[in-house]
């Protein structure tokens, strides 16, 4: 891994990569759906009480899960985060934006679905979600951590530990 100078702010106290809060805010707007399942199982009554508060039927449901699956598998790259990587980690370290693109788009496709079905009623969740994508997407474009984050990870490879 080449350091410049600046580069401790990605690091731990231990020299390893640690993740930034941009990135966690972005794979929590893409993994709702997954998070609120996972919230639902808790319940020990009505499983399907909470999901239907947030999703007016199984299809929207399914819908947001499936724009979580490229998000997810950069989840599923994080947890391997650890002093010596696996050596798929820094190979998919490089395609990892476009996966976190390409939930963007499909989460924007959906939330646009979903107000055209609505069109005339103001839903205040509705509107929150739809400032948090816009959000990921300036963080998506402008984030200097995000991209220094991903470069330093992709060439973890070259320095010998994969």
């Amino acid at each position: 891994m080449q350091l410049r100078l600046g580069d401790e702010r990605y690091l731990t106290n231990d020299g390893q990569l640690k993740t930034p809060l941009a990135l966690v805010f972005v794979l929590a707007l893409f993994l709702r759906g997954y998070l609120a399942w996972i919230i639902s199982l808790t319940f020990s009554e009505d499983r399907g009480r909470l999901l239907s508060f947030f999703y007016a039927n199984t299809e929207q449901f399914v819908l947001t899960l499936s724009v979580g699956v490229p998000a997810l598998m950069v989840l599923v790259m994080l947890t391997q985060m650890k002093a010596e990587l696996p050596r798929w980690v820094p190979k998919f370290a490089r395609i990892a934006p476009v996966l976190l693109w390409l939930s963007w788009l499909a989460d924007g496709v959906l939330i646009g679905s979903l107000v055209a079905a609505n069109w005339p009623h103001f839903a205040f969740v509705k509107a929150l979600i739809i400032f948090a994508w816009l959000t990921a997407l300036w963080l998506l474009l402008y984030s200097r951590h995000l991209r220094r984050f991903f470069q330093l990870l992709a060439s973890e490879r070259d320095s010998g530990n994969g």
